[in-house]
């Protein structure tokens, strides 16, 4: 069993992952590129996070849950956009 520092590096950790995919993503939409890599990215990071929070190895609070799935709704809108456009 991990200590509570442990633990906290950790969750760190993988919300930065989270986060840089989520970068990644944005920064290629705003340069017009293909965005459906970083997406791609993103969503497997941002997934992998919540179900660790879901099976309770990470302790995450009800608003980074929160955050994580409307950004995973926003992406997904996204490539269905540009899937249709």
């Amino acid at each position: 069993m991990s200590s509570p520092v442990e633990e906290i590096v950790s969750v760190s950790e993988q919300l930065k992952e989270v986060q840089r995919a989520l970068d990644l993503f944005k920064e290629k939409q705003l340069k017009r590129e293909s965005a459906s890599d970083a997406a791609i990215e993103f969503v497997e990071k941002a997934s992998l996070v919540l179900d660790r929070a879901e099976r309770k190895e990470i302790l995450l609070t009800d608003d980074q849950k929160r955050r994580i799935r409307n950004n995973l709704l926003k992406i997904r809108s996204s490539l269905v956009r540009n899937m249709e456009g």
